[in-house]
């Protein structure tokens, strides 16, 4: 079976730079008025608090499912909780098991499908524990309408958590459904991560605790999860997620919570002064996430519910090996990827392959770092089970492409179909791959071309003289950063380049010294261009985030392009 199963060029097209404001800063304090001018926001952007959370208390079916599961608490019933294997699966599942340990009630058991049984609420969860009165499904669930159905058949209640969005045929049955994204909940935000709504159910579920369960503090554990599964979930940092992730962030560095104390040694993080959004989404969260990927995703919750150092340590260190295990069967298929690219160049505009050799747990990522390096538009990336003869593949796009609409339209050639805007998953069988790559490609050439032609944004262009410590200081209270609040880009025109060298294990990437004695670091950058081409001391525009040194505490550049770009 070829794996290789539709093609589309075979290398990136280079990204345009739009600068977003005309105004050309020319000191630190006229930095970030620009900044917030940017992002359509004011001053108030800058501020927000653990209380403002109060208004999402009344999210739909928030009451209604704290009110119901309290009954239950008070029943001594058993108690299930299914969660889906990812990283904000896993935290959401670990927050809701950590309340009941801290009130002190232990009928309850935990569910968490493996990958090759796929996402969604299993029902495996019903036959392994026929007795139980009331399954809390987070982060799934909302479209899982059979299962629920049969569960709700046989006498249980099923509370669902969940942010993925609810398909045309409308939600599953369950007795009480949380998730801002059905159409009858009026909240004012949207975009929680089911990390983010399982803190706030708790929060709920606090205040109507029987008399009889002591109710525990949400912040320090709770917060830290909260955090990390929204940080990782990728959704964005902005409103709610913002606080929730401020506040984690807070409680993470007052390294208090020994789960995560164990995993910040193990991937080299500990002597960081701070922690900041960027750690959790590039060393946490896959280590979290590995456990699902490569291996048994019960080791990640196992982590998160340990007790002591004792505990934690050989958890913490077989998830970093797992990650250090992921990261090279990454790269080997990348390398086989790319080397087929560029030896064909059949045209369109999505990318599906497919492979038997390819790990289920691998599709996502594969299929997040082609949508990044190789190929801009939508990508689709299968791993084939020949025995049982079924596809399960995973699929992201780029902006202005809406990937879960488009699957909508190819929805007869699924079995099982779910997902966001940008990122989905799909289960096909093997035979009808190619129809399936064909059919997808039919719908996306419907969207104007510029949707293809990759769009960077510099937030301003600026002096060299304003790259200083003052200008980490103004950019600090901009954090947390991720989706919907991106870092600040700077752009520098005319910028000389006194040197540049390779780093790294097979020197993809440079190290470069600029004028005034100013560092930085151009990740991949040396893939992309020749290096006796930036060492000849010609001038070249700059693209770039300022950082700072981890361990110096000065400024750092962080390119993302350089040449003529402005």
């Amino acid at each position: 079976m070829s794996t290789q199963r539709h093609m589309t060029t075979s290398s990136r097209p280079r990204a345009r730079w739009k600068v977003i404001s005309p105004k050309t800063p020319s000191t630190v304090e006229e930095v970030v008025p620009i900044l917030l001018e940017n992002r359509n926001v004011d001053s108030s952007f800058l501020n927000g608090s653990i209380g403002d959370l109060e208004t999402f208390l009344d999210t739909r079916g928030m009451k209604e499912g704290a009110t119901l599961m309290s009954r239950h608490l008070r029943r001594g019933n058993q108690i299930v909780l299914i969660g889906d294997y990812d990283c904000d699966g896993i935290t959401s599942l670990a927050q809701m098991a950590l309340f009941l340990r801290d009130i002190g009630y232990s009928p309850y058991d935990v569910v968490i499908p493996h990958r090759n049984e796929g996402y969604g609420f299993p029902l495996r969860a019903l036959e392994e524990h026929p007795r139980a009165k009331l399954y809390v499904a987070l982060d799934c669930g909302t479209s899982d309408a059979d299962v629920i159905e049969e569960a709700r058949s046989r006498g249980a209640d099923v509370i669902v958590l969940d942010h993925h969005e609810v398909p045309g045929q409308g939600a599953a049955p369950a007795s009480v459904l949380i998730n801002p994204k059905q159409p009858q909940c009026s909240s004012s935000f949207k975009q929680f991560a089911s990390a983010g709504l399982t803190l706030l159910f708790l929060a709920q579920l606090r205040r109507v605790l029987p008399q009889a369960f002591p109710p525990p503090a949400l912040n320090g554990k709770y917060l830290t999860l909260a955090a990390l599964g929204t940080v990782a979930d990728v959704v964005p940092l902005l409103d709610a997620n913002r606080i929730l992730v401020q506040g984690g962030l807070k409680c993470l560095n007052g390294r208090s919570f020994e789960p995560m104390n164990a995993l910040m040694r193990q991937a080299g993080l500990w002597n960081r002064p701070a922690l900041y959004a960027g750690d959790l989404a590039y060393y946490l969260g896959p280590r979290i996430n590995v456990a699902g990927r490569m291996d048994e995703p019960l080791l990640a919750y196992e982590l998160l519910m340990s007790r002591s150092s004792r505990e934690a340590v050989p958890l913490a260190r077989r998830l970093h090996e797992l990650n250090a295990l992921r990261q090279k069967k990454e790269e080997s298929i990348l390398r086989s990827i790319a080397t087929g690219l560029k030896a064909r160049q059949a045209a369109g505009r999505t990318l599906v392959l497919g492979d038997p050799s390819w790990p289920h747990g691998l599709v996502g990522i594969l299929a997040s770092r082609l949508q990044r390096d190789l190929h801009y538009g939508p990508t689709v990336i299968f791993a084939i089970d020949e025995k049982k003869g079924v596809a399960k593949g995973s699929a992201r796009s780029v902006p202005g492409v809406n990937i879960y609409e488009a699957l909508r339209e190819c929805a007869d050639v699924m079995l099982k179909w779910g997902g966001h805007e940008q990122a989905a998953g799909m289960t096909i069988e093997a035979h009808r791959l190619e129809e399936f790559a064909l059919r997808l490609e039919e719908v996306i050439q419907a969207y104007p071309h510029h949707h293809f032609i990759p769009e960077k944004k510099v937030d301003a262009i600026i002096g060299m003289d304003l790259i200083s410590p003052a200008l980490l200081e103004a950019l600090e209270p901009l954090k947390p950063h991720g989706m919907g609040n991106p870092a600040p880009t700077f752009g520098i025109q005319g910028a000389s380049i006194h040197r540049a060298r390779p780093f790294g294990q097979e020197g993809h990437h440079l190290r470069l010294k600029l004028d005034g004695g100013l560092s930085a670091i151009f990740w991949r950058g040396s893939e992309l261009f020749e290096h006796h081409s930036m060492n000849d001391g010609g001038p070249q525009d700059l693209a770039f985030q300022v950082e700072r040194d981890p361990f110096q505490g000065k400024p750092v550049l962080n390119l993302k392009d350089l040449g003529r770009l402005f």
